[in-house]
């Protein structure tokens, strides 16, 4: 059965374009997730960094995997949940605090106390990993890596400053 098109319909057939990619194409939503060996290591990975601090067995690339966790949590926390903002903001200055002491003295070590400070805010970012899109997180990942780098270059900034390098 052929379909009867009137002459104008014809002429808006033949002008008709197929849809171009780019703006104002629509995108299919980001509905994958990681594979469950992946989700697995990115929960775990900080865990098991933070468990060498408690056994007094970390280096700064433990501190810094830790440290980035809690800020990607912060910040999907903020986009997202608002609801332990506390326990990220007692992380965050708990890992300031074994940074300045692991720098100082050598040792990345922290107390039980501490110790349990960050592995709730841990759980606490496994647990909005489990329940955000990947859309989600790759949203609060660049922004964390966006924040991160700005502060580079604003600190980079102000060492040139102190050290007279820049008119100011």
């Amino acid at each position: 059965m052929e379909v009867m098109m009137n002459r104008e319909q014809r002429r808006a057939a033949r002008r008709a374009k197929p849809p171009r990619r780019g703006a104002g194409h629509i995108q299919m939503p980001i509905t994958m997730r990681f594979s469950a060996q992946d989700e697995t290591q990115m929960m775990l990975i900080p865990i098991q960094s933070a468990d060498r601090f408690l056994a007094s067995t970390a280096e700064e690339a433990d501190w810094h995997t830790v440290m980035m966790r809690i800020n990607w949590a912060r910040l999907l926390n903020e986009e997202h949940f608002n609801e332990g903002v506390q326990e990220f903001e007692a992380a965050r200055l708990v890992m300031r605090a074994v940074k300045q002491a692991g720098l100082a003295e050598g040792i990345w070590t922290m107390t039980a106390e501490q110790h349990d400070t960050v592995n709730t805010a841990l759980v606490l970012a496994n647990q909005m990993q489990t329940q955000c899109t990947r859309r989600e997180l790759q949203a609060s990942l660049k922004a964390m890596l966006g924040a991160n780098a700005y502060n580079k270059r604003a600190d980079a900034i102000k060492d040139k400053l102190d050290a007279g390098q820049l008119p100011g």
